[in-house]
């Protein structure tokens, strides 16, 4: 057997080929003369056969194995704002309302939880499971509500995935419970804080400037 990743050339010799199949020359020879294994000639002469039909005179034996297929996933999401949150079991209890609320539609699940502000675009969890989508490991992906995956910005997040295959599979509308209100106002001061901060900064530049 063979996999499909050792094969990288685009054409290979009738050296290379003979070894690879286990045969004589003269039996390629006989191949290309019957037609099945059809070589291409250079302007000097040489015979050579494409990756292309090798692969399908392997491929036609049962002696290739495509090993370049990744097997795609179900991902589920879960975040919280707080270590205290997590200390709760609040992550846990969102992969159990998700797996409960979609039964039986979810296989081959990976799970990816972690702590952060719905605002922080560059968490650790988030990044991978975007380069998972964008590397083509994910079927679909299930969260509980959408400001879990993102506090600002899903519906991009959500045109990307979807342009990928990914379908974002949200299990309620809105948030529910004190927590996520809390969440939210948490959010929203950090967003001013960060503005603020960034105003005072470009006046103070301006300042500068001016003396």
């Amino acid at each position: 057997m063979f996999n499909l990743s050792e094969f990288t050339k685009p054409m290979y010799k009738v050296g290379e080929v003979s070894e690879i199949l286990g045969v004589t020359s003269q039996t390629l020879h006989n191949y290309d003369k019957n037609g099945v294994l059809k070589f291409e000639r250079t302007n000097g002469g040489h015979r050579l056969v494409s990756r292309e039909e090798l692969i399908k005179y392997l491929d036609s034996k049962g002696l290739i194995v495509d090993d370049l297929v990744v097997e795609k996933k179900d991902v589920i999401y879960a975040r919280v704002s707080s270590h205290e949150q997590k200390t709760r079991g609040d992550l846990d209890r969102q992969v159990t309302k998700i797996l409960e609320g979609f039964q039986g539609q979810i296989k081959n699940p990976i799970v990816l939880k972690e702590v952060g502000s719905g605002l922080n675009d560059k968490r650790r969890q988030l990044l991978k499971l975007i380069n998972m989508v964008l590397n083509d490991e994910v079927d679909a992906v299930y969260i509980t509500y959408k400001d879990r995956l993102t506090r600002f910005g899903y519906n991009y997040l959500e045109t990307v995935f979807l342009y990928k295959g990914v379908k974002i599979n949200v299990l309620s509308i809105e948030a529910e419970g004190t927590d996520s209100a809390k969440e939210f106002a948490n959010d929203i001061m950090s967003l001013i804080a960060s503005f603020s901060g960034k105003l005072y900064g470009m006046r103070s530049h301006k300042k500068l400037i001016k003396e």
